[in-house]
C-alpha cells in the first residue's frame, strides 16, 4: 500500500487504496450505516447503547422497531480522487 486516506462523509467509513503516484482515480473500498432495516445483520446485545455500539465499529439507528438497532455496515465500492 502506497496510500491510504479517507475520502467520503462520515456516514461513510472509507479506507481507499492504490498508488498516489501511478493513479488519480483509486478504488476505494467504503462501508455505509444506510442499510435497509430488514437486511440489517446484528451487531450488539439486547439494550446496547448507541456510544457502545458504535464503540464496537457498528451502526447504531433506533427508530425502526422490530430489527437490530445496532448492525454491521454495508459495502459500498467507489471511486475517489486525491
Amino acid at each position: 500500500l502506497d496510500h491510504v486516506g479517507t475520502c467520503c462523509p462520515s456516514s461513510l467509513h472509507v479506507l481507499c487504496l492504490g498508488s498516489m503516484a501511478s493513479q488519480t482515480w483509486l478504488e476505494c473500498l467504503s462501508e455505509t450505516c444506510q442499510v435497509e432495516p430488514h437486511q440489517r445483520t446484528n451487531c450488539g446485545h439486547p439494550g446496547i447503547t448507541a456510544k457502545e455500539c458504535k464503540d464496537k465499529g457498528c451502526c447504531f439507528d433506533s427508530t425502526v422497531r422490530g430489527v437490530p438497532w445496532c448492525f454491521q455496515t454495508a459495502p459500498v465500492e467507489e471511486e475517489c480522487e486525491f
